[in-house]
């Protein structure tokens, strides 16, 4: 009896619904979910959020799921969803949202997230570590650091120290601020106060990324050596006639050491030598020469010995070179010229000299010749002369050049 009430009942529904169809009741199936406006592409900058949209019409209530990567948002349940603050990590996501309503479910076109990296500074030093090699005790020996910013936005340096008591770090001001593609340079300088190695180390701290950027410092501290070399060690200069002046010698002197020498005092002893060249006191650095130059112009007859005398700080100081010559009387040269007299009656004649033949004459004599000899005894050492002479009448009249003669002196 249970069992026949069920079945009445249940048919009864049946009988009612179709009813309801035969009468043209609103009650008809509901419209699917559609999308309409797409989510579109979003490209932000890291630490930014994207926004995605989408439209959708159908039977409500109207239900969405946004899915990134195919893995469901939580809380992500509207039609537009905001990430929250993006990473690089995110850089490509694929964003979709799943409209749902009675009638069904509806998939967007996937939207991607392109994440551009933020604004950020870098640094770059140059060289990245510096070897100063060897470097005399008590001496400084400098070399540039270059810091260049090859980021994007501007490197604000704090901190700049040094470790190791050998060195240290100047030509700055903090706080430093480099704009992207700069560059700024600091000087970095070893100072050894002993012989053997140091090690140090320059540190950066910046708003950089890799911040603190660190500089690796060495060197070696040697003794000083201070040498000068002198060459020659002595100068000849021969036979010199008195009263004129050799031809110039010169003197180098070398700092052959690994230190600055200074030369305090140049001096030269023997009568008729002097040098030029070497006003003391001068300083020579490593390999810096300097050049003396030497003559020897004697007064008097005779062998002459003498020395230059050079003071410094270097070893073996004061170092000296020997000098010598021989001062020798002069030869008198002359000319002796013999007229030939014409068959007119003249007054006196005239003696006239040229170095070239045929020009250039210069008359010798400042009153007329008498007699047919003429001595010349203004003629000098390896030259060669030429001589021509006039004839003057009692009217003051000359006549031309005589036949030329050549004298050669020896």
């Amino acid at each position: 009896m249970n069992r026949l009430g069920v079945v009445t009942l249940i048919f009864g529904l049946v009988v009612a619904s179709v009813g309801c169809a035969g009468v043209g009741s609103s009650n008809s199936a509901p419209a699917a979910s559609t999308i309409t406006t797409q989510p579109a592409n979003q490209t932000v900058t890291a630490g930014q959020t994207g926004s995605f949209s989408v439209t959708a019409t159908g039977a409500t209530p109207l239900n969405y799921q946004w899915r990134k990567n195919g893995t469901a948002v939580s809380g992500a349940i509207s039609s537009s969803y905001t990430t929250p603050a993006t990473t690089s990590a995110d850089n490509g996501a694929q964003f979709t949202v799943v409209v749902t309503n009675t009638a069904g479910s509806v998939t967007s076109n996937a939207a991607t997230l392109t994440v551009n990296p933020a604004p950020a500074p870098g640094i770059q030093v140059s060289p990245a570590s510096i070897n100063f090699g060897d470097t005399v005790v008590g001496s400084s020996f400098s070399q540039v650091l270059i810091i260049t910013n090859t980021g994007t936005s501007t490197l604000s340096i704090t901190q700049v120290a040094q470790s190791g008591a050998a060195f240290t770090v100047s030509g700055f001001s903090l706080p430093l601020n480099v704009n992207p593609g700069q560059q700024t340079t600091t000087t970095v300088a070893f100072l050894p106060t002993s012989v053997g190695a140091s090690a140090g180390n320059i540190s950066i701290v910046s708003n950089a990324p890799t911040s603190p950027t660190s500089v690796a410092l060495s060197g070696t501290g040697i003794a000083a050596t201070l040498n000068l070399n002198i060459g020659p060690t002595s100068l000849s200069f021969g036979s010199i006639p008195t009263s004129t002046s050799s031809a110039p010698q010169n003197v180098t002197i070398t700092n052959t050491g690994n230190s600055n020498v200074t030369i305090s005092q140049i001096s030269v002893t023997g009568a008729g030598y002097s040098i030029t060249g070497g006003g003391a006191p001068v300083r020579l650095s490593p390999l810096q020469t300097l050049t003396l130059t030497a003559l020897f112009s004697p007064t008097a007859a005779g062998s002459v010995n003498g020395s230059m005398s050079i003071v410094s700080n270097a070893n073996g100081s004061p170092a000296s070179l020997s000098l010598s010559g021989t001062g020798v009387a002069p030869v008198q040269h002359s000319v002796a010229l013999i007229l030939q007299a014409g068959t007119s009656t003249v007054s006196g004649y005239n003696v006239y000299r040229s170095t070239a033949s045929g020009t250039g004459y210069i008359k010798l004599n400042s009153s007329l010749v008498s007699g047919l000899t003429y001595t010349d005894s203004s003629v000098r050492n390896g030259t060669t002369y030429f001589y021509v002479a006039t004839a003057v009448d009692s009217g003051g009249r000359e006549s031309t050049y005589s036949n030329e003669m050549q004298a050669v002196i020896p």
